[in-house]
């Protein structure tokens, strides 16, 4: 009971936050479950275990078809999103934009960002369908442009206001700004006036073609099975070794063809050494400046949900947050026992402006309908 008034009273501290102060999330791949499912020790294995680079390409075959290839469905009007997940997305951005107008903005602009290493579509789904019953909903993804849309960190710094008929008020607009620091599904490289940048395209046509080259290579359903044993076994297997070479060795110039067009990609892709684009890595770094700048500011709060810590550029940047006194920091973890893993990581024990949110044993799981009916609705059912 006493875990369930703190918790009680975490949240009300929480929703009085959110209606006055600089307003941060920090989104990570926790959020999109079930829907993108986990892949195991996928960076570890990318990272650690030596193999053929064809066995490298067959790793990422798996992970474009589990993971990435599932995008084209959030962009086609005709496939029921029966996959709850983006139902799970839209509570979350209505709750958010309710919040956003009770605040007054001679103290607080009605504007929340959202930095989040998801570089699936569901954000910009959710908000497309709540945008058609509420138009006065802005989104802010960074782009500019109408025919070529390209990304900025600058466009990120925009007031949007309704005015009346004649001139006699301004009305600022709820805005998300939405900050994807790990690349997203939609960018692709371009060139603009001889200098590359990053271009937002909603069709999803390199994915389209990476699909066909995908469906190109022969693996059936004991070769994914094996695959995924390889993937989730924590210590090396020498029967799953070669069995995995195997597949990639017969499949050799399907999966090079497939991994060729995979590259062109504006994604960080889940392993130790990132960037592999000029751009994209200098967009990271842009990111996490505009990460830092905000938890610097004076009245800010950070929420942070679906977020392993696994990115250690992330992690130092918010552990030397911790300086801040006019930072408070507010972390959701999905189930009980998760809470000193986090501790841990960050070495957060004796932060006073860090607050843990763990479920109790008694509580279901915190997933993004928990966590959106806690965070607007508050702690009692």
């Amino acid at each position: 009971m006493v875990i369930e008034m703190e918790l009680e009273g975490i949240i009300n501290e929480l929703q009085t936050q959110i209606t006055e102060k600089n307003v941060n999330f920090l989104i990570g791949s926790g959020a999109s479950v079930p829907y993108f499912p986990s892949l195991g020790n996928i960076e570890k294995v990318l990272t650690e275990r030596e193999y053929n680079p064809s066995v490298r390409q067959l790793i990422y075959l798996h992970y474009f078809n589990q993971v990435i290839d599932k995008n084209l469905d959030l962009i086609d009007d005709s496939v029921q999103c029966e996959y709850q997940v983006t139902t799970k997305y839209r509570l979350f951005i209505r709750g958010l934009v309710n919040t956003l107008n009770y605040r007054n903005t001679r103290i607080s602009p009605k504007r929340a960002n959202v930095f989040t290493t998801n570089y699936d579509m569901f954000f910009e789904r959710a908000i497309d369908y709540e945008q058609r019953g509420n138009p006065s909903l802005i989104l802010n993804d960074g782009g500019n442009g109408y025919f070529l849309r390209t990304l900025s960190s600058e466009n990120f710094h925009k007031t949007v206001s309704r005015n009346g008929a004649f001139d006699n008020y301004h009305k600022e607009l709820p805005t998300i700004n939405l900050i994807k620091c790990h690349g997203s599904v939609n960018w692709i490289s371009s060139l603009l006036e001889s200098q590359q940048t990053i271009e937002i395209r909603n069709d999803l046509k390199l994915i389209k073609q990476i699909r066909n080259e995908a469906q190109k290579v022969n693996i059936g359903d004991d070769e994914k099975k094996l695959i995924e044993d390889y993937l989730w076994a924590e210590e090396y297997d020498e029967g799953l070794d070669i069995g995995i070479h195997e597949i990639a060795e017969m499949n050799l110039i399907s999966l090079d063809r497939f991994f060729h067009k995979y590259e062109q990609l504006m994604i960080i892709n889940p392993e130790k050494s990132k960037f592999k684009n000029t751009v994209l890595d200098e967009h990271y770094y842009s990111m996490l400046r505009l990460l830092s700048y905000e938890l610097e500011k004076d009245q800010t709060i950070l929420i942070v949900f679906g977020f392993s810590f696994a990115d250690e550029h992330i992690r130092n940047l918010i552990k030397r947050s911790f300086h801040n006194p006019e930072l408070r920091i507010y972390i959701f973890v999905y189930r009980n026992g998760i809470r000193k893993e986090i501790m841990q990581l960050l070495n957060c024990q004796f932060q006073r402006n860090v607050v843990i949110i763990e479920p109790t044993e008694e509580m279901p799981p915190i997933d993004l309908f928990h966590f959106s009916k806690l965070l607007f609705e508050g702690a009692k059912e």
